[in-house]
């Protein structure tokens, strides 16, 4: 009985593919991948198993996450001594250009013993599922592990990105515009190239996902559950392939590909007299393309090395001839990280310490009440206040962030806001009571005006959560 018993286990980790250990005890224990960055690498490692600790919590014993808030708990609950922590293997440690650390590690998580720890702080919970569910919850948990750890590494890259290009410049003869010679134009071109800080954010990437990716074997697990694999190529000194587990993961790093437009335009011109920031028409090196390959039909990010020319940005500088006699020449310099990632998203804006963030990708489309509930359901990064964003906060998010190429949000998209209509003439049915206020975010080329109207709460539109600090 014993041996078929242990078969049947054998089979189950196999079919689910990594997945919970029973020892002689009936002791519970989940594997998950997880990251964190700090100034140290014990802090870093710190947050990764917290975060460990926070995801086992959450699957297979209580969704209410508060309880872990306690500082006291938070400490000794994420402790490897007290067993919560079984063991770890530190899949990818790194230094950043700033000094700060970032890890992925893989934490093997006792539930038997989280559970004895909280119930021994007199703490009432709730077992989430029998010993058949476990499996699955464990699939899923490396489901949103994944997400979380992709999200994670994404923000982390977002400042080292910001200082991965060094920049020249070259200007031609002037040519005169009026036949008084009163009005001249001279063509620029500032060249942005990839300096070592790119070689860091490849390798960054290149670690993580191969922490993260299914194994051959676990893909073909997965395609015989009927569930979906997705593949992302990282081309960078060759072509790498990893397999992921859901589609929002592959969002997230859509993120990382449509910034590239405002990691490449971070410089500054000086002519002597004024200064003007990342002008010019630009020609960008594909920094994602789709590949057709018979063994893989997936996107491909396209890391450049050090040294290599990433963008090349052009434009006719008009100047008036007293302006030329007051110049002493161009130069061109880099702007340094003029963009913030930090709790747990892009910062939108920022005074006296408190400001407001952008999640790291859209949720989706979906009308008003998926769109509001959605947003206030998400857990992301270690944060569960997220909220849709008001009618002022949408606007921001456009003028701050979308403006500039930076977020990964739709562009020509309208998005959701939580400003619904309210009607002056209380007493009388309006027919705007089921509309809600909605941005459209246009591209870089049109950004004159920003523009919104109010929406039918039916539409499909597009979700971005956000969150005060």
């Amino acid at each position: 009985m014993k041996s078929i018993f242990k078969s049947i286990i054998i089979t189950c980790l196999f079919v689910f593919s990594q997945q919970i250990v029973f020892a002689q005890d009936a002791d519970k224990t989940v594997a998950i991948t997880v990251s964190g960055s700090g100034k140290s690498q014990d802090e870093a490692k710190q947050v990764a198993l917290r975060s460990a600790i926070e995801q086992a919590f959450g699957a297979f014993i209580s969704s209410k996450t508060e309880i872990l808030n306690d500082k006291l708990v938070a400490e000794q609950i994420t402790s490897v001594a007290n067993g919560n922590i079984q063991s770890f293997d530190i899949l990818n440690e790194s230094q950043l250009p700033d000094g700060s650390w970032g890890v992925t590690l893989k934490a093997l998580v006792s539930v038997s013993k989280l559970t004895s720890f909280v119930e021994a702080k007199g703490i009432a919970i709730e077992i989430k599922g029998g010993m058949f569910a476990l499996n699955i919850k464990q699939q899923l948990l490396n489901e949103q592990g994944e997400i979380k750890a992709v999200s994670e590494m994404v923000g982390l890259l977002h400042e080292p990105m910001q200082i991965s290009f060094d920049y020249v410049i070259k200007s031609s003869d002037p040519k005169s515009l009026d036949a008084e010679s009163k009005n001249w134009e001279i063509p620029l071109v500032v060249t942005a190239t990839t300096n070592k800080n790119i070689d860091f954010c490849a390798n960054y990437c290149i670690k993580t996902l191969a922490a993260l990716s299914l194994s051959p074997e676990e893909v073909t697990s997965y395609q015989s559950l009927n569930k979906k694999v997705f593949s992302i190529q990282i081309n960078y000194n060759g072509i790498k392939t990893f397999y992921l587990r859901k589609y929002s993961s592959i969002n997230v790093l859509n993120t990382l590909t449509s910034n590239w437009k405002f990691y490449t335009r971070l410089f500054t011109v000086q002519s002597g007299m004024d200064e003007s920031n990342g002008k010019g028409k630009g020609l960008l090196y594909e920094f994602i393309s789709y590949s057709l390959d018979r063994d893989c039909s997936c996107y491909v990010i396209n890391f450049l090395t050090s040294g290599q020319q990433a963008a090349t940005f052009t434009w006719q500088d008009k100047r008036t001839l007293t302006q030329i006699e007051q110049m002493t020449g161009y130069t061109v310099k880099p702007r340094g990280v003029v963009s913030q990632f930090k709790h747990g998203g892009f910062v939108v804006y920022e005074e006296n310490g408190h400001g407001l963030v952008a999640a790291i990708s859209d949720l989706g489309e979906g009308d008003w009440n998926y769109a509001k509930t959605a947003c206030e359901e998400l857990i992301l990064n270690g944060y569960n206040d997220w909220h849709l964003p008001k009618k002022e906060e949408i606007k921001a998010l456009y003028i701050n962030l979308a403006k500039y190429n930076l977020g990964g949000f739709e562009s020509r998209g309208y998005y959701w806001s939580s400003t619904e209509y309210i009607s002056e003439l209380v007493d009388l049915p309006d027919i705007h009571n089921e509309q809600v206020w909605s941005e459209r975010f246009r591209e870089l080329e049109s950004i004159e005006s920003e523009s919104g109207s109010f929406s039918d709460k039916s539409e499909k539109l597009n979700v971005r959560a956000v969150r005060a600090f």
